[in-house]
């Protein structure tokens, strides 16, 4: 049992290596800017 438990843990790991997505800068910039803006509505930034 303990067997297959570690099989399915490291065929489930795998996979999400494989789905790394890239580095997405334009969408971190806009992000970003959407959280600073709502944090100085909130009066959290001055």
């Amino acid at each position: 049992m303990g067997k297959r438990l570690k099989d399915l843990l490291v065929f489930n790991a795998k996979p999400a290596a494989k789905d790394r997505t890239l580095f997405n800068g334009q969408l971190l910039d806009q992000r970003r800017e959407d959280v600073f803006v709502v944090l100085h509505q909130m009066g959290v930034i001055r």
